[in-house]
C-alpha cells in the first residue's frame, strides 16, 4: 500500500536533488610514488619522488598542466625523526619547491611534517600528509621536495611516499 506520506517524500526528494550539479572529479595531472625507505643524517636532503627508468632515484618530477593556473599538490609519506633521548621538540620539515620557488606554507623551517617523541633513535612512526595550492605554468613545471632537520633532530626518515597533482 502506498501512502500519501511516502509519495510526498519521494516527490520532495526528487525536487531537491534535481537542482544539484553533477559530481565533479579532479583530473590527476601527474603522480609519483617511492615505495622504499629513505633516511638522511645531514641538515637537508632531497626527498626521493620515484624511480627513473634506469632504476636511479628521481628527486624531481615534471608536470604539464593544460593551462596556467593554481593546482592541488598532495604529498604523503611515512615519517620519523631521530633525536637524543628526551628531545620532544625535534622535527623534520619539508619545503615543496615548484620551478625553484618554495610554496607557502612550506617556506622555512617552522612547519613540522613529523616530530620526535623523546625516545632514543627513530620514533613516532606515522604516515603524514600535506596538501598545498601550487601555481603552475602552462607547459613544463619542475617539482621537488627538500627535507630539513630542525630542533635538535639528528636524522630524518621518509618512506612509502606518494605525490599527486590534480586540478
Amino acid at each position: 500500500m502506498i501512502s500519501f506520506r511516502n509519495v510526498s517524500l519521494t516527490a520532495a526528494s526528487a525536487f531537491l536533488f534535481a537542482g544539484l550539479p553533477g559530481v565533479a572529479a579532479a583530473e590527476v595531472l601527474n603522480s609519483s610514488y617511492y615505495a622504499l625507505n629513505w633516511s638522511f643524517l645531514t641538515p637537508t636532503g632531497q626527498v626521493p619522488l620515484g624511480n627513473a627508468n634506469d632504476g636511479s632515484i628521481k628527486t624531481t618530477i615534471n608536470v604539464r598542466p593544460p593551462a596556467k593556473g593554481v593546482y592541488s599538490l598532495t604529498f604523503s609519506a611515512e615519517c620519523s625523526v631521530d633525536a637524543p633521548a628526551g628531545n620532544v621538540t625535534a622535527w623534520v620539515d619539508l619545503d615543496i619547491v615548484v620551478n625553484g620557488v618554495v610554496v607557502p606554507p612550506t617556506v622555512g623551517a617552522s612547519d613540522s611534517f613529523c616530530s620526535s617523541d623523546g625516545t632514543v633513535g627513530f620514533g613516532s612512526w606515522a604516515t603524514h600528509s600535506i596538501t598545498v595550492a601550487v601555481p603552475l605554468e602552462a607547459g613544463k613545471n619542475e617539482i621537488s621536495i627538500q627535507a630539513r632537520l630542525s630542533g635538535g633532530a639528528t636524522g630524518g626518515w621518509i618512506s612509502n611516499s606518494a605525490l599527486v597533482i590534480d586540478d
